[in-house]
């Protein structure tokens, strides 16, 4: 029972982790830099290269599909924009919640994971690699909106 609540724990410190991160990226400090970060975002965020980031590859590939199948994602809408953050399916094998600075698509893409605890991996346009797949990660998250609306109107998963 002890790794069953250490489990439950972890996670729901991930999507805590991931909901104040999208919060923060939404509502920037009015004094701060443009494009700068707050000083929580800075401190939590490591970068990372998009060939070493296997769990951030793998949150990129589902996020799609979790917005599109009806799971847990939301929007958090501020002076920097509308942020979402997806979070993986609970029960199953994935520990990973995704930040994605939506309109305007700018920014880091954020990636937090269990086993990080109280920091996430940044994937940023530093790379060839990581800017295609950010790129890609757009336009499926573009696609999942419009399966979810479909299949929300032909009575299928509603819309969060």
């Amino acid at each position: 029972m002890a790794d069953v609540d250490r489990w439950r724990g972890a996670e729901l410190r991930r999507r805590r982790l991931a909901e104040r991160l999208a919060w923060e990226l939404a509502h920037p400090d009015p004094e701060a830099p443009r494009d700068g970060l707050s000083d929580f975002v800075a401190a939590a965020a490591v970068r990372v290269r998009w060939a070493s980031a296997v769990d951030a590859q793998v949150a990129f590939d589902h996020a799609p599909r979790v917005i599109a199948l009806g799971g847990e994602f939301g929007r958090v809408a501020g002076r920097g924009g509308v942020v979402l953050f997806v979070h993986c399916f609970e029960g199953g094998m994935d520990d990973w919640s995704v930040v994605v600075p939506w309109e305007p698509f700018a920014g880091p893409v954020l990636v937090c994971v269990d086993g990080l605890k109280d920091h996430c991996m940044w994937i940023s346009e530093d790379d060839p690699p990581a800017r295609e797949a950010l790129s890609l990660l757009q336009t499926e998250i573009e696609l999942a909106f419009g399966t979810r609306a479909a299949l929300a109107g032909d009575g299928g998963p509603p819309p969060d």
